[in-house]
């Protein structure tokens, strides 16, 4: 096997995971709706090895260019640790004048660093929001034990409960949801939120969000973060559910959604009414189907050559740059 076999392989894989990929994973919803955990993960992986295979196209075809490099000693060491790092036979150049090695690696390497700059402009947004959030809660709720749960209690008519990304002091909810649902409705409430929190469904939510923002145009990524806050909302579900019952879950989910009772959630709430709890009901009660095994297969077949080209590419580089073996 050629690096220009593997370099095709690996962009009909991206190609066909940004246009199929979104299809075929709904295809496998109804099945993924009774195990919500292997929805987030399949969801998540695969649009978090999609950007990585993107960003391993120019390192993979650097090692079959044999074009312009960088001049003088420096050129010299960049094609040294290319010839090092390449796991593959000597291969001829390509091309020898047009393509510049260097591009192909300052390309993927620019990105990556856009990304993180991104996500740093992201995470600074993000925390001055939660502060402001915070202080807006310390203003007008009371923190206080709510069977056993620490939990900011807003004094509004409104059946509103909701998770903020802390581990602490990370539930909200109204005065109108504790005087509207008996004690086993409030118990799957606190669960549900407490399984958001304790599952850091916040944080990887937000990391999807962050490569759907830079990678917007690509149906797979951009799809990815809907989807696993969707997953999310279920598998919270399922704690409450073992927690306290089907019946106070599935009680608690209409009482707290009827139309007029809750008012829109905080911008980084994770919130219920986002996705339509009287489906979220019928799931609690509704045998799930066997999923597809020709979808499943494909899925993980993706996701297992996704993932060994990804480390084709990445252990060879990160191989020399510790040993600096060139």
């Amino acid at each position: 096997m050629t690096v220009l076999t593997v370099a095709a392989a690996l962009t009909a894989l991206l190609l066909l995971g940004a246009t199929a990929g979104p299809a075929l994973l709904g295809r496998l919803a109804p099945a993924l709706s009774a195990r919500p955990t292997w929805g987030m993960a399949l969801w998540a992986s695969s649009a978090v090895l999609w950007v990585l295979g993107l960003l391993s196209v120019g390192p993979l075809l650097a090692w079959t260019v044999a074009g312009p490099g960088l001049p003088g000693a420096a050129g010299t060491v960049c094609r040294r640790c290319l010839t090092a790092a390449n796991p593959f036979a000597s291969v001829p150049g390509w091309t020898t004048q047009v393509l510049p090695t260097y591009l192909l690696l300052l390309v993927p390497a620019a990105v990556t660093i856009g990304l993180l700059g991104y996500a740093a402009v992201r995470l600074i947004a993000y925390r001055r929001e939660l502060r402001r959030q915070l202080r807006t809660l310390a203003a007008v709720a009371e923190l206080r034990q709510v069977q056993g749960t620490s939990a900011w209690v807003v004094p509004s008519a409104e059946r509103t409960a909701y998770a903020l990304p802390r581990r602490r002091d990370g539930i909200v909810v109204t005065q109108g949801a504790l005087d509207g649902l008996d004690d086993d409705q409030i118990a799957a409430v606190l669960a549900h939120e407490r399984a958001h929190v304790r599952g850091r469904h916040h944080a990887v939510i937000g990391v999807l969000q962050i490569f759907a923002g830079l990678f917007a145009p690509v149906p797979l990524v951009a799809a990815a973060p809907a989807a696993v806050a969707g997953y999310a909302e279920m598998a919270a579900d399922d704690a409450a559910r073992s927690a306290r019952g089907t019946r106070a879950l599935a009680g608690a989910l209409l009482a707290l959604h009827r139309p007029g009772t809750s008012g829109p959630p905080p911008a980084l709430a994770l919130h219920a009414a986002r996705h339509q709890p009287l489906s979220r009901a019928q799931r609690l009660v509704a045998a799930a189907p066997s999923p597809p095994r020709g979808g499943v297969a494909v899925v993980a077949a993706y996701l297992v050559a996704m993932a060994g080209a990804v480390l084709l590419v990445s252990v060879p580089y990160l191989s020399v740059a510790v040993t600096a073996s060139c």
